[in-house]
């Protein structure tokens, strides 16, 4: 069969139209994912990257996993979360969820628990995503907001 110029242009004017329906589902996927999904550096008050944290959004709340820690000089480099309690007791914090339960609100995310492998501690949650996107504030507190701590999270590239 000879192709002419226009059984090519409709050839491919088909194979467009089939693929559209899966590019608009690829692009409302997208558009649906909650805009704090994706993996973060976590800073300490010194700037240093302690570790970098997963979040990601099942039917509406955010959970974070740790998915890599940097160990400072002399420390092991997977360390254990040796003051949790319970079943997390001599988890390894790499792979540990850290933050669990955080829906997004009007004013930003509330109403989660961030764990904190280094004391074992866990803390209410809220999280606010700066303009640019690229970066989080996230604070962990007891009883009021007021007296809790924040750290700034950046995203990963």
């Amino acid at each position: 069969m000879v192709q002419t110029p226009l059984s090519l242009l409709r050839a491919a004017a088909v194979a467009g139209l089939a693929m559209f329906p899966l590019a608009s589902a690829i692009a409302a996927a997208q558009k649906s994912q909650d805009p704090i999904v994706g993996e973060w550096e976590q800073v300490d008050e010194d700037a240093q990257v302690g570790a970098w944290v997963a979040l990601r959004e099942r039917g509406g709340v955010v959970d974070g996993v740790i998915v890599k820690v940097f160990a400072e000089p002399g420390e092991p480099e997977n360390p254990l979360c040796v003051r949790c309690q319970g079943a997390l007791k001599n988890t390894p914090v790499s792979g540990l969820t850290v933050i669990r339960n955080l829906k997004r609100t009007p004013e930003g995310y509330r109403g989660g628990q961030i764990l904190d492998p280094d004391t074992g501690e866990t803390y209410k949650l809220e999280a606010t995503l700066r303009p640019d996107g690229q970066a989080l504030e996230v604070r962990g507190f007891k009883g009021l907001s007021l007296f809790g701590r924040t750290q700034v999270w950046r995203r990963r590239s």
